[in-house]
């Protein structure tokens, strides 16, 4: 079974902070900076390189018993393949090893660090904040160790919508380090609408990343292709995204969004191309979700109910093992292809675990699609009460002011949204 993170990209951005102590996690994943890869580059060659590293530590773990640390080393590799694949049973293998590292740990040591970004990448956000709380309680700990973990402070304070506490950590970790927490930052920058800051920090990043460490620039690629395709820069964001594909070539996370822009360009037989192939090697429903949608958009409806189901099966497995890192995708998937009842169920879940800007938008959209607009309009002012702006708040927000009869509001919205994307008036899409 393949697990699916939203935004995550958490591992990846993990990854790029794990870097400096081994970024994040391995998985943004959850929220890493891609770990170092070794040139030449493919995401075949990535895996391959990482399945015989972890072969090696499983034989050193056999063959040493009581000795945690070798398999805390074990599971920072197993987190950063479970970063590039997101299959399920790679998180299942990880949680094991990582229980066995803290059976065999002394009291109040064990692989805290590892553990946390774990716990982050499938946003289970308690326990990754009391794993970092258990961190600071050491009497003596790496300065590294205290950076990374200010990145996942700050990675939690921002899914939680503490805008100003995530800032304020990432700009003082990314003075200390810029390598371990400069992409988190630009990314943070983009929810809170400064694109341009944000961009400038990616170009720097990369800029500053050698090119042995394809999974890196890969990953800051694929975050400014992206950045570009918010602001409806089609053609800008396939040029990036396919720089993104060159420096870790195969890796299934860019050509899904390549498919994205395709799909977004009027270019549907490549989309359905790309994701045919996608869904074919990797079987993610979140890719059967995007092929289901482009084939809607070509005008075959009876292949998108095909692959709405596909994705529908997926995503009840995937909510069975890890239901937190099911839920952001499952709610898109319920309000395009699904129930918008069970679409609201989820959201309403989802904003308990992490009250941000993200979840709250997907709480309005499953609000509108269950014709309750006086509510979707209590949730959409609390985040325009907030430092996040992005093109899809304001976008939504259109709609929402729109259904609640507010149309001096909704028009401010739309001409905020206009100023980001010029193409925000078309229908809705996820990033």
């Amino acid at each position: 079974m393949k697990l699916s993170l939203p935004l995550a990209l958490i591992a990846l951005s993990l990854a790029g902070a794990a870097a400096l102590t081994r970024g994040t996690p391995a998985v943004h994943a959850a929220v890493e900076s891609p770990t170092a890869v070794a040139a030449p580059s493919g995401y075949a060659t990535a895996l391959a390189e990482l399945d015989a590293r972890i072969d090696d530590l499983q034989e050193r773990a056999a063959s040493r018993p009581d000795d945690w640390l070798v398999r805390m080393h074990l599971g920072t590799s197993m987190l950063e393949r479970a970063g590039l694949t997101h299959d399920a049973d790679d998180y299942t293998r990880l949680q094991q090893r990582l229980d066995e590292a803290f059976a065999i740990a002394p009291e109040g040591s064990g692989p805290l660090l590892v553990a946390a970004r774990f716990e982050l990448s499938i946003h289970r956000l308690e326990r990754a904040q009391a794993l970092l709380d258990r961190m600071d309680r050491r009497p003596l700990r790496r300065r590294d160790d205290q950076i990374a973990g200010q990145v996942l402070r700050a990675q939690i304070a921002t899914q939680r919508g503490h805008y100003d506490e995530a800032l304020a950590l990432l700009e003082q970790a990314a003075e200390a380090a810029p390598q371990a927490a400069t992409v988190d930052l630009a990314l943070l920058h983009a929810k809170l609408g400064a694109r341009d800051r944000a961009d400038a920090l990616l170009q720097s990043a990369l800029q500053q990343t050698p090119p042995r460490d394809a999974r890196r620039r890969a990953w800051i690629g694929l975050q400014r292709g992206l950045l570009a395709l918010e602001q409806g820069q089609l053609l800008q964001a396939l040029e990036l995204l396919q720089q993104a594909d060159a420096a870790l070539s195969g890796w299934w996370l860019v050509q899904e969004h390549l498919a994205e822009v395709h799909d977004r360009l009027g270019q549907h037989g490549r989309a359905i191309a790309l994701l045919e192939a996608l869904v074919a090697e990797h079987g993610l429903p979140q890719h059967a979700d995007a092929l289901a949608t482009a084939h809607r958009h070509a005008g075959d409806e009876a292949r998108a109910v095909v692959f709405a189901e596909q994705a529908s099966r997926g995503w009840a497995a995937l909510a069975g093992s890890f239901p937190e890192a099911a839920m952001g995708h499952a709610i898109e998937h319920e309000l395009q292809h699904g129930e918008p009842a069970r679409a609201l169920e989820l959201a309403q879940a989802n904003v308990a675990l992490r009250p941000g800007g993200d979840a709250q938008l997907l709480l309005a959209r499953a609000l509108l699609a269950v014709a309750r607009p006086a509510d979707a309009l209590a949730v959409i002012e609390r985040v325009l009460g907030t430092r996040y702006r992005t093109a899809a708040l304001h976008r939504v927000a259109e709609q929402v002011f729109t259904a609640a009869g507010r149309l001096a509001q909704a028009q401010q919205q739309r001409e905020a949204c206009l100023a980001i994307d010029p193409g925000c008036a078309a229908a809705l899409h996820s990033h």
